[in-house]
Parts: C-alpha cells; structure tokens; sequence
C-alpha cells in the first residue's frame, strides 16, 4: 500500500513515484510551498521528469533555457495567441513588430506614466476610502484601474472599462494559465471565452481605428498615444506592418497589462505589509522618492512573484547544462518549466538569498523574463508598479485586513486593507 503524500514537500516521496503521477504533487507544492520544494530541487541539481512536464530550477539552467528560444520555444502560445509576435520565435513578423513597437513605446513617456499612475492611486484611494469608512479593496479599486487608466491613456485603446477589464482577463486567463499542463476541467469554455473576447476587440477596433485615422488626416488636436502614433507611421506596403499588425499589438499591450500589474502589485504590497521591520524602512523611503523605494517592490517581487514558472517546449534534443553536475537530457518535444522563483534564490547567482535586500542589482531578478523573450511593457510596469505600492505606502497606519484572496481563480481578486488620509508632506513622484 503506498504511503500518503505529504503535506510539505518531499523531493523522496515525488521520485518514489511513478513519472506519470508525478505532476500533480508537483503542482500542489508549487502552488502552496514553492520555495521549500524548489530549494529541494535545487539540492538535487539534475532536471526531474514530472511526466506532465520537466522542472527546471537551478538559476544558470534556467537561463540557459530562457536564451535559447530556437531550442526552447514558445511553441505552446501558438494555439491562444495565433499571429502574435510573443507566439511567432526566430520570424520576420516577431523582430518588425518588436522593433516597432520598441519605436512607439517611448522611453520620454516613463515621468508622465508614473505620474498619471501616483495621481489615479491616490484618487482611487480617496474614493475607496471615503466610501469604504477607512477601509479599501485594491484589487477592486487600485491595481486594476490604474493599469486600465494606462491602456485608455496612453496606448490609445478607447474603450468601456468593463469591456477592457473582461478582454483582459480573458485572454490572460487563457494564454498564461490554460496550458495542457495546466489539466483544467474547464480547460475549453476558458479557451471560447478567450475567442469571444478578441471577437470583440475586433469589432472595437473597427469603429476606433477608422475614427481616429480621419481626425488624424483632419489635422485634429489627438492626444500622443501609442495607437496615434502607429497610425501615423505611414510604413511602406513591404514592410507588412499593416492595419492587422496595429490591432494585434495594441490589443497586445492591453492583454500585458491589467492582470499583470494588479497581481505584481498585490504580491508586492501583501509581501511588504506581512514583514514590519521591512515595511518600516519601505514606508520611510517611499517619503523620499522612487530612487530610494523602488528596490523593495522589486525585492518584495522575488519572494512572491506574479509567477513561478515560465514554460518552454524542446524543439530538439539537447543536454541542458553540458558538463556540470546539473547535466540532464531533454528530449524533443518535451516540456520544459524553467522555474523562475527557484532561479532567484539560487545562492550561486543570488547572495544570501534569503535576505531581504532591496539593494541589488538589477540581474538579480527574472520578473520581466530574460532574453529573446524579455517583457516588452517592462519599462512601462517599472514606472507603475512601484509608483502604485508607494503611493499607497505613503498612506498613515496601512495595514492588511486579510490575505489575499483568488476567488479559485490564477490572479488576485481582493485584498482588503485599511489606512489613513494622505499624509502631510506627501512626496511627489521625484
């Protein structure tokens, strides 16, 4: 009779079994005590074959496998994301479309979208708390709202916040958390909904796109977003970056964004509020500015990142660290999870891992990926991100009411806490 699993993780007890039956445990400590199991991986330094897919957690072999998107392929988007430069590795279509949306994402926009992002915290923290008598939901009314406040503004998508909201969700739901490994029941009504949201951002676009390129041959005052800005490229036929292109990469960026950075910032701000020393020297720095706080956002981020994993498919076989005692073979068509939270609190890459130090440099973390397959809004989130936790650190006397909650699903959907009015002095963006 075999023994019953237990409830902390035990690298024994998942080699014992059978590969095919390994994953789901594997998932279960993943999900509920990831540091422990994967520091137990970690120690074991080979790769181990869950069946469903193999575990990767050293910190030079997971990024082995993150800079080598021609053997390590993102061939798993294929399916949810179509024609989307993120799905399309080592193709025409990925590096233009890069190149140009690099183009219109302006470096010259970052003061600005971290301004826009302290003023819309703060009057959603005005609002909350007025109505709340003190006492706040940020999922609910912060860290979706200023994102989507960035998707209107700033990238030009002019549409209903519910409209926004739910394509959002959708799409990240689908594609980042509705993989086959995943083994979800309702693994096909997530996928339809998914369809049915770019359906109507389509139609969206049709009656946004038209509008806006005759104000533009009008000579009207338009604001300077990402969308008017494609628009008014004017890129020769050959190039192929066509009306298409434009759709697919603005909804792109509104995909990207909300889901995302409402889960960073609820990681950031849980992970902050549960260390009170920490929370301390956060809360002080925050008054001096974002060069001072931003690290403990960023370092907050490593204990409790968005993810814990990426996901990868082997396009050949290959020997993943050749030569060193993490030497392991893959085999083609396998898939491969590069365990991103384990890689940073490697000791041999990351220095006393398990301390907090929100000084180090900005290598150490893997929260924007790495390589071919780096975030591109990731400039656009290290302006909001932590400009959205320390406004709310700025706040007298916050504190968590609860943790956070899921509502059974992959991303945050409340925590509550509690604080005071805008403090005297409050410092400004800097």
């Amino acid at each position: 009779m075999r023994a019953a699993a237990p409830e902390t993780p035990c690298l024994a007890f998942l080699e014992a079994l059978p590969v095919a039956e390994r994953w789901q445990r594997a998932r279960d400590w993943i999900a509920r005590a990831p540091r422990p199991f994967f520091a137990q991986l970690r120690a074991r330094r080979t790769a181990l074959d869950c069946g469903a897919a193999i575990l990767v957690a050293g910190r030079a072999e997971v990024e082995e496998i993150l800079s080598l998107p021609q053997v390590f392929s993102v061939a798993l988007y294929k399916p949810k994301m179509g024609e989307f430069m993120l799905a399309l590795d080592g193709t025409e279509v990925n590096y233009r479309d890069k190149a140009v949306m690099r183009a219109v994402l302006s470096w010259r926009d970052l003061p600005a979208i971290r301004d826009l992002a302290g003023a819309e915290t703060d009057a959603a923290l005005d609002a909350g708390l007025d109505q709340g008598g003190g006492s706040i939901d940020v999922v609910a009314s912060v860290s979706r709202r200023v994102p989507l406040r960035i998707v209107q503004r700033f990238f030009g998508f002019a549409a209903p916040d519910a409209d926004l909201l739910r394509w959002s969700y959708a799409n990240q739901f689908d594609q980042f958390n509705n993989l086959p490994f995943d083994e979800r029941p309702d693994a096909d009504a997530i996928h339809a909904a998914a369809d049915l949201a770019r359906q109507e951002m389509r139609a969206a676009f049709a009656r946004i796109i038209p509008a806006r390129v005759a104000a533009i041959e009008a000579g009207a005052d338009l604001p300077d977003d990402v969308l008017t800005r494609l628009l008014r490229l004017h890129l020769p036929a050959a190039t192929g970056f066509g009306m298409d292109r434009v759709v697919i990469n603005v909804g792109g960026l509104l995909i990207g964004a909300i889901e995302t950075t409402s889960e960073a910032v609820v990681h950031a701000l849980a992970e902050l509020l549960g260390r009170p020393q920490i929370l301390a020297a956060a809360r002080a720095a925050a008054r001096t500015g974002p060069a001072a706080f931003d690290g403990y956002v960023w370092e907050a981020l490593r204990f409790a990142p968005i993810v814990a994993f990426m996901f990868r498919q082997a396009e050949t076989d290959h020997v993943l660290g050749r030569g060193s005692p993490a030497e392991s073979r893959i085999a083609k068509g396998r898939v491969v999870l590069p365990l991103s939270l384990s890689a940073m609190f490697d000791a041999t890459g990351v220095p006393d891992p398990d301390r907090f130090d929100p000084a180090r440099p900005e290598q150490t973390y893997l929260h924007f990926g790495r390589g071919h397959h780096e975030c591109l809004g990731r400039y656009v989130a290290g302006a909001m991100v932590p400009e959205i936790v320390r406004r709310i650190l700025l706040r007298d006397a916050v504190r968590a009411e609860g943790a956070v909650e899921d509502g059974g699903t992959p991303f945050p959907t409340a925590f509550r806490i509690s604080c005071a009015g805008r403090p005297a002095g409050d410092a400004g963006p800097g």
